[in-house]
C-alpha cells in the first residue's frame, strides 16, 4: 500500500502525512521510516500504547511520527497536511452517512491545498457478489468461526473464538459505499479522484471483479 502511495502521487519524503484511524500504527511506522513526518491516530487507547510500543521498539531511531487519541469524527488539522491516508478499511464504522462522511470531510480540511487523500476501502460490488457467509480458521489453539450477512447496506460478522471451555462473542458491522457514493461525497469537499486501483499492486479497478476500492484524490 505504500508502495502504491509513493508511485502515485508526487509528494516529497519530507512531507506531512496524517494516518487516519492509525491502529497499532503499522502503517504510520512504515510511512515515517521511509522519510515522512507523520501523525497517526486512533480511537482506541490500546491500540495508541500499542502504536507508541512498535515506536520505541524500532529498530530504526528517531522516526518523526507522534501518536495520539482521537475520533475520526472530530478532527481538523487546518490545512497541515501533505497527504491524508485512510486505508486498511478504517471507515465505514457509524450508523449514518453524516457521521461516516464527516471523516472525509475532515480530512480534506487537514490538507493542504494541492494535498492528496489516500483512501483503501472494501468494493461494494463485488462484495455482495462473493461474500462467503461461513467460515472457520484454526490459530493455534483458538477455534474461530465467522457468519457473513449483508443487510440494509451494513455487511456484519457473527464472530465466536473458542479455546478450550472458554468462549468469546462479537459481532462487526460496516457501513458499505459504492464507488459512485464516494464520487459525490469527495466531489462536495474539494477531493478530485486522480486514480482508482482495484488492488495494492496498482491494477485498475474493475467494479465487478476488483475486492478493493483504493481511491488517489487531490484537493483543489
Amino acid at each position: 500500500m505504500i508502495n502504491l502511495l509513493q508511485r502515485s502521487i508526487s509528494v516529497n519524503t519530507k512531507s506531512k502525512v496524517l494516518d487516519i484511524a492509525c491502529g497499532s500504527g503499522r502503517h504510520s511506522l512504515e510511512l515515517a521510516r521511509r522519510g515522512f513526518d507523520v501523525t497517526g491516530f486512533d480511537l482506541s487507547e490500546f491500540l495508541i500504547k500499542e502504536a507508541k510500543k512498535g515506536l520505541k521498539e524500532s529498530v530504526e531511531k528517531d522516526l518523526k511520527v507522534r501518536f495520539l487519541i482521537k475520533d475520526m469524527r472530530y478532527f481538523d488539522f487546518k490545512g497541515t497536511f501533505d497527504v491524508a491516508v485512510n486505508i486498511f478499511t478504517s471507515f465505514g464504522y457509524f450508523d449514518n452517512d453524516e457521521e461516516n462522511f464527516s471523516v472525509i470531510k475532515n480530512a480534506s480540511a487537514s490538507l493542504k491545498k494541492g494535498g492528496y487523500f489516500v483512501f483503501d476501502f472494501i468494493n461494494k460490488n463485488y462484495l455482495e457478489k462473493n461474500l462467503v457467509p461461513y467460515s472457520v480458521n484454526t490459530k493455534g489453539k483458538f477455534i474461530i468461526k465467522q457468519k457473513r450477512r449483508i443487510e440494509n447496506d451494513f455487511v456484519i460478522k457473527d464472530i465466536s473464538i473458542k479455546k478450550g471451555k472458554e468462549l468469546l462473542e462479537f459481532n462487526e458491522v460496516l457501513r458499505l459505499y459504492s464507488l459512485k457514493e464516494f464520487k459525490k461525497v469527495f466531489e462536495s469537499y474539494k477531493l478530485s479522484i486522480q486514480n482508482l486501483y482495484g488492488d495494492y499492486s496498482g491494477n485498475k479497478f474493475n467494479l465487478n471483479k476488483s475486492q478493493r476500492l483504493i481511491i488517489i484524490a487531490q484537493k483543489t
